[in-house]
């Protein structure tokens, strides 16, 4: 279980990494990356399982029964929930491009949520 901690930790990294570069789609992905795999690991952690989704949005909503104040958080950034989750397709499937900007902002958003769950 704490693997999973640990490789969103590498790729919130990746995503520092990827703005030194100015490769901006990558740091997209890798955020959703890092993001998705936190609250798989909240899930994993508090109740035992987690949903084998991709989905931001539903992990929101399992999350919000044991972390509420994450998935509120999550909730008022919706937004940017929704660039992430398109992240992950457009890595996958269409490519998307993404400003300095955009990746700082979702960058910012999701240490911010790596910050909320290790102040516990």
């Amino acid at each position: 279980m704490e693997e999973l901690f640990d490789r969103a930790k590498k790729f919130l990294k990746e995503a520092e990494d990827d703005v030194a570069k100015e490769f901006y789609d990558l740091c997209m992905f890798h955020l959703e990356q890092a993001l998705q795999l936190l609250l798989k690991y909240i899930l994993a952690k508090r109740v035992g399982y987690f949903s084998k989704t991709h989905s931001l949005i539903t992990l929101n909503e399992e999350v919000r029964k044991v972390e509420p104040e994450i998935s509120e958080f999550l909730d008022r950034n919706r937004r940017l929930l929704r660039e992430l989750e398109r992240a992950y397709i457009g890595a996958r499937y269409l490519p998307f491009t993404y400003e300095k900007e955009e990746a700082e902002e979702a960058l910012n958003f999701v240490k911010r949520v790596f910050e909320m769950y290790e102040r516990g």
